[in-house]
């Protein structure tokens, strides 16, 4: 959807990161699955590529061994690493990066351990300290283990990530990483997107004011959900006002936490209870007892019905 409808209301957003990325500083950018981490960093670094010759490696992968893997790539098809160095023939050190099959190297390179794969990435980047930006879509699966070898990359190259939420135990990694939270689309940004894909892509809308108001109130504001809708949305040869009424996404669904409440009302309970024993009040033994039973009993009916559509 990016492709049709641009980064509408993340401009100054990108700009913004795009100017803390040009200091040089490390930068994680945090926010809910679907906020558009992603999208917004491959923007700041198609933005910093304008002004910059540099070597960006892109890692896609979400998984440690592969994410890993895709920086040897990334170093081979930059004529920064020799094959050779990656337990690969060492004629193909002769070869063309441009040339080289990735899908035929892969497997072999895959039988190096993560020190392995570190210990041969650490020093190409150490060669080329200031020229490697790494961005990576996701970092937060890292584990404690791996703290060290990411401390390793961030010592010898620039870091932007993607994180959905900042683990403690890993807190040594996030203290490296300059945090920029990803804020949701405004309901204007949200109305111009949806505007936007319904003009290009010629959807068929028998109400378009009544649908973009209900699109914009079901993302909530999150770009995934918006773009999932309108994909939904487009598959139709008329969105009549049945189908707008039918529309759901679990992005607009608004959780309200009872858990304060009933923690609060348990403790009452317990508190009322030890006061009529030490008063021998019975009637308000009873009543404590009582109330204590109707909570128990309908706590799951409680917590069940916690979400409402918004």
């Amino acid at each position: 959807m990016k492709l049709i409808t641009g980064l509408i209301g993340r401009e100054d957003l990108v700009e913004q990161i795009a100017r803390e990325a040009r200091k040089g500083r490390h930068l994680i950018l945090t926010g809910p699955v679907g906020i558009g981490k992603s999208a917004v960093l491959e923007a700041v670094i198609d933005r910093l590529l304008l002004r910059q010759n540099r070597t960006v490696i892109h890692v896609g992968e979400q998984q440690a061994k592969g994410q890993f893997l895709e920086m040897a790539r990334g170093l081979l098809e930059s004529g920064l690493l020799k094959p050779s160095a990656l337990e690969l023939d060492e004629g193909l050190d002769a070869v063309d990066p441009a040339a080289l099959e990735w899908v035929k190297l892969k497997r072999q390179v895959n039988r190096l351990s993560i020190r392995d794969l570190c210990a041969v990435i650490v020093p190409a980047l150490h060669e080329q300290r200031g020229q490697v930006l790494i961005a990576v879509d996701d970092l937060t699966q890292v584990t404690p283990t791996l703290v060290a070898f990411w401390l390793a990359v961030c010592d010898a190259a620039q870091i932007i990530a993607c994180a959905s939420a900042r683990k403690p135990n890993v807190a040594k990694l996030w203290w490296k990483l300059a945090e920029i939270e990803i804020p949701s689309l405004t309901p204007d940004s949200a109305r111009a997107i949806a505007q936007s894909y319904l003009q290009q892509t010629g959807t068929l809308v028998e109400s378009p004011p009544l649908f973009i108001a209900h699109l914009v109130q079901q993302a909530n504001g999150n770009p995934q959900a918006l773009a999932d809708l309108l994909a939904d949305a487009s598959k139709e040869r008329l969105v009549d006002k049945r189908k707008i009424r039918e529309m759901r996404h679990a992005a607009g669904v608004r959780y309200l936490d009872f858990t304060p409440v009933m923690i609060v009302a348990l403790a009452s309970i317990v508190g009322a209870r030890y006061l009529a024993m030490g008063t021998g009040d019975t009637e308000l033994y009873i009543f404590a007892g009582m109330l204590a039973a109707v909570v128990i009993s309908v706590r799951v009916f409680l917590f069940r019905g916690a979400g409402r559509a918004s």
